[in-house]
Formats: structure tokens, C-alpha cells, sequence
């Protein structure tokens, strides 16, 4: 039983995850919540709406944008067989259409406490840039921009002995309102 439930969570949040790129957070709960019920099996749900033709009727319903981005990823991911979201790596997410370094990332963040990733977001980067650093107002584009940009947030949590997740959870409550934080 505790097994489903971590296989539930993890679908959730690898969905939010794709939902909420570009969007506030608010807004990728809602859009969650209007597509599944807490106890229906996301990508189980998801494969019977393959089935039937309903897919991007359901994801248009729901209101979570990037239907077509969103509809691709969701058909690959579902399409895997014994897709083990709690060990899988971020390459293997990065693997699939829709996912990039920032939402691999953030999915793992929020779903293994020790993982030493970045998921840099522009409250993440103006954090950095507020220290000083050379760092971009968006994402950056460019793989190697990105993996040196998280290696200098990662030195910067280990300085302050925060776990990645907590430090981006500070900087993240401090941005939502329209502060940089100062540690």
C-alpha cells in the first residue's frame, strides 16, 4: 500500500512539474486538481484517456496550457513500461519530450530530500545575481551555462548548510514576495 502511494505522488508531481513550467504555482495546483482526483492513478488515468480519443479534450478542460507540449510528454511517459520515478536519473527525464534540466530538476528537488540538483527559476537567479554572480534573468538555454550555474548554487547551500531543496524553498517564499532573500 505504501508502495502506491509513493507511485501516486511521484506521477503527480512529475505532472505538476510539467504544468507548471512558465506558470505560477498557484495555477499549476489548480489546473492538477481539475484533471485528476487525489486517489485516481495519474498515469493509469492518463492511458484510458489515450484510449478513448480524449487526451487533449481532457488537458484543454483542465485549463493547464501547453496542450500540445503537455499532451506529447504525457503519451511518452505513460508509454514506458516499469518507469520508476523515484530512482530514475535526470537524464532519463530529461529523455522525454517536454523536459528539460529545470523541470527534471525540480521534479527530483521535490521528490528525493538529498538531492544535490537546481532547479534555476528566476527567483533562483536573481538570488544569484543579488550575490554578485553573472547570471541570466531566465533560464538559461545552453546545457553548459545551466550545470555551471547549479554547480555555483550548490556551493552556495553548502556554504550556508542548507540541503538544495531548503535553500530553494527560502529563496523561493522570499520571491513570491517580491523580495531576494538575504542569507
Amino acid at each position: 500500500m505504501a508502495e502506491d502511494v509513493t507511485v501516486l505522488y511521484h506521477q503527480h508531481q512529475l505532472i505538476y512539474s510539467l504544468i507548471v513550467a512558465g506558470k505560477a504555482a498557484s495555477f499549476a495546483r489548480e489546473a492538477l486538481k481539475r484533471l485528476f482526483r487525489d486517489e485516481d492513478p495519474p498515469f493509469e488515468t492518463v492511458r484510458g484517456w489515450i484510449r478513448k480519443g480524449c487526451l487533449m479534450r481532457k488537458l484543454k478542460a483542465a485549463r493547464t496550457g501547453n496542450y500540445t507540449k503537455l499532451s506529447k510528454a504525457l503519451r511518452q511517459l505513460v508509454s514506458v513500461e516499469n518507469l520508476d520515478l523515484t530512482q530514475c536519473s535526470i537524464e532519463d527525464l530529461e529523455a522525454f519530450h517536454g523536459i528539460g534540466p529545470k523541470t527534471a530538476r525540480f521534479f527530483v528537488l521535490w521528490t528525493r530530500p538529498d538531492a544535490q540538483c537546481a532547479a534555476l527559476d528566476v527567483h533562483i537567479l536573481r538570488w544569484l545575481q543579488s550575490l554578485g554572480y553573472d547570471a541570466p534573468r531566465q533560464t538559461p538555454a545552453s546545457r553548459k551555462r545551466y550545470h555551471e550555474l547549479e554547480e555555483v548554487f550548490l556551493k552556495e547551500a553548502a556554504i550556508r548548510r542548507l540541503t538544495p531543496a531548503n535553500l530553494d524553498r527560502k529563496i523561493w517564499d522570499a520571491g513570491v514576495n517580491g523580495v531576494v532573500l538575504a542569507i
